[in-house]
């Protein structure tokens, strides 16, 4: 492939009021990695959105190989070569088709392609892409029935298949595991030397590191500063991010006054997915639940919530056995999940923040059942001032939130009862710095007066949050340490290895 370029000269988008892009450069080559970084409303999202046709209304110039072109819709940036792979995968996979299908969609689309003839081909060409880039994905099966890992690497692997010269990623790493994140990263290593040029968006700054060869940082929609690899470190990148100096991301711990026994998990069983699980979890700590996606936390979470029904094993709440068949038993007990997929699950995107916080405790905000609207406004606006959640609109829909946003409706939701235990799981994918600083800020104040599990896996962040860490594989425990006492390498060699450990 030969090498090529693209360069965006004074990219500007405003919307009313409010001026989303102002005046930004930016450069891609061949075989090089451009990152974009920025917190939550910086303009990443609508830098992308420009090159790639999905706003046709704006102020600039894009060049191809030293050419102006005219992006204004995604067909446009298609034949142009760039490809997108977003953050929100399910709005770009057919859920009803097999993996296979939504991989090689455009073959579907062709006149003539007698699809029920050549299914059982589809399937091996879709194979053979998979095996190439060493994925593990049933290609017969749906999409829907797929992990959000799965899909994130499907919507990968089509993107890598059609061979575009210029490549969009997008938190391609916020659901995958240190595995397939590697994995993805060996992919970008060998198209690079192909000649494949990538613009490279995630909040994870150490993979930013690791991967990119120059890093432009964006805030309020300004470009106000560029590194090349050799300049940029994670702290300079924050302070651009953020516009002061970073400080210190996880709070510090806080020796509980009270440490009472809250939860206890006795021989826990799910299927295959969870085998003997036991724990205890106290009030006034945070209880880390490390391990690569897939290691079963996810699962656990959902079954002490009655999202699902164990097989056997029994849990104790303040002393006293509990069996959840749905989650609204777990919630009248006071137990609370932030769940992975926090759009699908966790939200009702189309309404308003308003709606979204106090629909767990509808009845604390109606009377006679009728809603209280003065109540409801005075509570929700008391919410939104202790999150920091802008802007501080209660009727605003939930989609038009930043990620970090939408988070904290997610989180701030609970608050309106009162937690005994709360389940974190993977609660910070997609945020940015300043919006996950302030979650661990506002989970440890949680803390003081309840019991927190927190699952990840970003081993980094679950020694930086807990007190204590669990380390899950193969859906059981097979490490614990104490945070402060614990090795990052001792618990990433657990994680992927059958040895146990305790501390």
């Amino acid at each position: 492939m030969a090498m090529t370029s693209l360069r965006a000269t004074g990219l500007r988008k405003t919307f009313p009021g409010v001026v989303a892009l102002d005046g930004v450069d930016l450069a891609l080559h061949g075989g090089s990695v451009h990152a974009l970084i920025g917190a939550n409303g910086a303009g990443k999202s609508t830098l992308i959105k420009i090159l790639t046709g999905y706003y046709d209304a704006y102020e600039g110039q894009i060049e191809i190989n030293g050419r102006p072109v005219a992006i204004r819709r995604p067909a446009d940036a298609f034949r142009a070569g760039i490809e997108v792979v977003h953050q929100e995968v399910d709005t770009t996979l057919v859920p009803y088709l097999s993996a296979a299908e939504n991989l090689l969609i455009e073959q579907l689309a062709a006149p003539g392609s007698g699809l029920f003839i050549r299914k059982q081909a589809l399937y091996r060409q879709a194979q053979q892409i998979v095996d190439e880039l060493g994925l593990e994905i049933d290609v017969r099966a749906q999409a829907a029935d797929l992990s959000l890992p799965q899909k994130q690497l499907l919507v990968i692997a089509r993107a890598v298949s059609r061979r575009a010269p210029f490549l969009i990623l997008d938190e391609p790493t916020a659901a995958l595991s240190i595995r397939d994140a590697e994995r993805l990263f060996e992919i970008m290593r060998e198209l690079k030397q192909r000649g494949v040029a990538f613009l490279y968006v995630s909040h994870r700054l150490a993979e930013i590191q690791e991967i990119a060869d120059e890093v432009t940082v964006l805030r309020n929609g300004q470009k106000v500063a560029h590194f090349a690899r050799e300049a940029f470190d994670i702290a300079k990148g924050v302070e651009a991010m953020l516009g002061t100096p970073p400080g210190e991301l996880y709070p510090k711990r806080q020796p509980a006054a009270e440490r009472r026994l809250v939860m206890e998990v006795r021989g826990l069983c799910w299927g295959a997915r969870l085998k003997d699980i036991s724990f205890d979890v106290y009030q006034g700590e945070v209880l880390g639940i490390a391990g690569l996606t897939g290691a079963g936390k996810t699962e656990l979470l959902r079954v002490l919530f009655g999202c699902e029904q164990p097989d056997r094993g029994e849990i104790h709440l303040n002393g006293k056995p509990v069996r959840f068949r749905l989650p609204k038993d777990a919630v009248r007990h006071g137990v609370y999940l932030i769940p992975e997929d926090r759009r699908n699950l966790g939200l009702l995107v189309e309404e308003p923040v308003r709606m979204n916080v106090t629909l767990p405790f509808i009845r604390d905000f109606s009377r006679l059942g009728f809603m209280r609207p003065s109540k409801e406004y005075a509570r929700v606006l008391q919410l939104m001032d202790r999150l920091k959640l802008v802007p501080r609109k209660p009727d605003l829909p939930a989609k038009h939130l930043s990620g970090g946003n939408q988070q904290k409706v997610v989180v701030g939701k609970w608050l309106f009862g009162a937690p005994v235990v709360i389940l974190f799981d993977e609660a910070t994918q997609g945020i940015d710095v300043g919006a996950k600083r302030e979650l661990y800020a506002i989970m440890r104040d949680l803390a003081r007066s309840a019991a927190v599990i927190f699952a990840s896996s970003d081993i980094d962040e679950v020694l930086g949050v807990a007190d204590r860490v669990l380390v899950m594989r193969d859906g059981q425990f097979v490490g614990e340490f104490e945070a402060e006492q614990a090795d990052r390498q001792a618990v990433m060699r657990l994680a992927a290895s059958t040895v146990h450990v305790r501390s």
